[in-house]
């Protein structure tokens, strides 16, 4: 099955990006070799999620896990769930090939769980509070934070798994531009192009990235293709006419289509039934995001204040016509005070106040439809951050917020963190938090004819949970990451499925269910030429009942081994993704039944060979073992691929 494209937009697009590459090449000279990072100095590191004014690594008691974009460009991985893969806690399903839904749960968590930002703007769909991970590619980022653990009291609903903050990059002083094309397996076809610069007090980025492949069948019957393309533009900027003053704006923008496969439910039942099969169904979606935030410091307090917007739309066609759609909206406005104080020892006081409205529109086949909806929520927030930096080297925070909804009760949210550093080798970290995730719009409103009626009575799920961990430095170039966790969550919406109606809902589960695993992460550089990354995580998720959560693999490890050739100016990375044993659920039985997936091996291969400072050519190979696996039951993902590209820096 092909996507709808338009193939000379396409080949267009590709030719203008080629011919920027190969105008850019003839400027530069070899290509140097990258330097390995000061472990000590990796605790300097300023972390922004970890707390509401940011602080240095050394400071922050919560677990954060920093991926680079020299670390992306690296290893040549091109959609940010790819690089959520090699971090621990984290577990990757996506509905098939590149384009289908996919999903990111952070220590057993739900997918609707993990707060999303851009740029600081939460991009959570407003209609299923989730991300769909498949519509994020890696092009113009500069690096992603995750934090993981509790922290509703920083980011509010949806924060019970934790945060991925993803970072684009500035503008550097003078201009900058650099473009990219590449092709490969599956009819693939990629670029971008950038043009970020500063002057003065003002600095810009403006970039535009495209997808398009035809991809691979995802049912395991039939040969048609599921093809998918996203267009995504993106501009920030900022201007800061003093030291004491800023303004910084952003807008974002992502088109998409995408062509997917029905599962089977159709009487009398067949040898397809409850599985995934062939079907002309296809899904057109868009999101918008703009933002505003000013910043001014008058004596020891800084103020700012900020807006954000974020709009998403998905339709749904099957069989050639539309059969649904929704639309959802976020504007939110914010304000933070943080007085800056040094009576004994440095400490910081922030005070701030948010207001969001949502807006939720559910469209049937016609306006007549049951489907046919709209719906609103407004929430305010006020929270209190201290912040106290002792002697001893030890970093304390505490935290506190009380949400008032419109849909809901009102909710208290905390957290506490302690970093104690020992020497200059050694940081001791532990955190104590609660979350709140609201149920949401789908679960409480979202009626699908035939097939999903939801449950206006449900109440927000409720978490509580600790972690304790160490960061040590290893000689001159190593970091070597334990920690330990442990969340429970209570009133957990789960899904339900009625044997005899075929029809599926949503409900609060009795009792608690239990969180805890160990992450181990460990980095080493042992030279300029040779570096090696390794994680592993062992999750226990169970529901109440003592159940397995579903789509949570016990354990999970990557390994990443980077190596520069001393007599050229080219490198070599090999990443390898283990995900073990997992279960699903399975309806060929007329019933929600469990299935057990088995483990998997993704092995990437990447090379890269600098022409000139400024030209770069590009090669790799994806699931290198050509792996047959299903990361979720009945979806197929793609097979071995291949793919080459050029890059420019001007």
């Amino acid at each position: 099955m092909k996507n709808h494209l338009d193939l000379k937009s396409a080949a267009a697009v590709c030719r203008e990006s080629a011919a920027v590459v190969i105008a850019l090449s003839f400027v530069g000279n070899a290509a140097g070799q990258a330097e390995p990072q000061d472990a000590i100095t990796s605790f300097e590191r300023v972390i922004i999620s970890g707390s509401r004014t940011g602080s240095s690594s050394a400071e922050v008691g919560s677990t954060v896990s920093v991926i680079t974009g020299t670390e992306l460009e690296q290893r040549q991985i091109r959609f940010v769930s790819d690089a959520l893969r090699a971090v621990p806690g984290i577990a990757v399903s996506r509905q098939g090939p590149v384009g289908t839904v996919t999903q990111v749960r952070i220590r057993g968590a739900e997918a609707n769980h993990t707060v999303v930002l851009v740029d600081g703007v939460k991009i959570n769909d407003p209609f299923t509070s989730e991300v769909d991970f498949a519509h994020l590619l890696t092009a113009q980022i500069d690096r992603i934070e995750i934090l993981r653990g509790p922290q509703s009291v920083l980011y509010g609903s949806e924060a019970i798994g934790g945060v991925i903050s993803i970072f684009t990059q500035r503008g550097d002083p003078g201009t900058q531009v650099d473009a990219s094309a590449e092709v490969g397996s599956f009819s693939t076809r990629s670029g971008s192009a950038a043009l970020r610069g500063a002057a003065g007090n003002f600095n810009y980025a403006i970039s535009t990235n495209a997808f398009w492949t035809d991809g691979t069948n995802a049912s395991r019957f039939g040969s048609e293709d599921d093809g998918y393309r996203i267009e995504t533009y993106l501009a920030r900027a900022r201007w800061a006419p003093s030291d004491t003053a800023s303004l910084d704006g952003s807008l974002r923008y992502r088109d998409s289509r995408s062509r997917f496969d029905p599962q089977d439910f159709n009487f009398p039942p067949g040898p397809t039934f409850g599985l995934v099969v062939d079907g002309d169904r296809r899904s057109s979606g868009d999101q918008f995001d703009a933002s505003l935030r000013g910043r001014l410091t008058t004596g020891a307090i800084e103020h700012q204040l900020g807006f954000a917007r974020t709009r998403t739309e998905t339709d749904t066609f099957a069989d050639g016509s539309f059969s649904s759609g929704f639309a959802g909206s976020r504007t939110r406005f914010d304000y933070e005070g943080t007085w800056r104080f040094d009576a004994s020892w440095p400490q910081a006081l922030t005070l701030a106040a948010e207001h969001e409205s949502q807006r939720f529109e559910s469209r049937g086949a016609t306006p007549q439809s049951a489907e046919s909806q709209m719906r609103n929520n407004d929430k305010t927030g006020l929270a209190a951050e201290y912040q106290l930096r002792l002697p001893t080297q030890t970093a304390l925070t505490l935290s506190a917020r009380r949400d008032r909804h419109q849909l809901f009760d009102d909710a208290t949210t905390y957290r506490v963190t302690v970093a104690q550093r020992l020497g200059t080798r050694i940081k001791l970290r532990t955190s104590y938090g609660t979350g709140i995730a609201n149920p949401t719009f789908f679960e409480l409103f979202g009626f699908i004819a035939g097939t999903f009626d939801p449950n206006s009575a449900l109440k927000p799920e409720k978490s509580r949970g600790f972690d304790i961990g160490a960061d040590i430095a290893i000689a001159d170039s190593g970091l070597l990451s334990f920690t330990y966790f442990n969340t429970d969550l209570r009133d957990e919406i789960a899904g339900t499925f009625g044997a005899t109606t075929f029809r599926s809902s949503v409900t609060n589960l009795a009792g608690q269910s239990k969180r805890r695993g160990v992450e181990i992460e460990a980095h080493y550089a042992a030279s300029s030429q040779f570096a090696v990354g390794m994680t592993y995580s062992y999750t226990d998720s169970k529901q109440p009942d003592g159940q397995s959560e579903v789509r949570r693999p016990r354990h999970i490890g990557s390994a990443t081994i980077t190596y520069t050739l001393p007599a050229a100016p080219a490198s070599i990375t090999l990443g390898v993704d283990h995900n073990g044993r997992q279960e699903d659920l399975d309806f060929r039985s007329f019933s929600a039944a469990r299935v057990t997936l088995r483990d998997y091996t993704l092995v990437r291969l990447a090379a890269s060979y600098a022409v000139t400072r400024n030209l770069t050519l590009t090669a790799r190979v994806e699931n290198l073992l050509d792996q047959d696996y299903e990361e979720v039951f009945s979806y197929r993902p793609s097979g071995r691929a291949y793919y080459a590209g050029v890059q420019a820096r001007f």
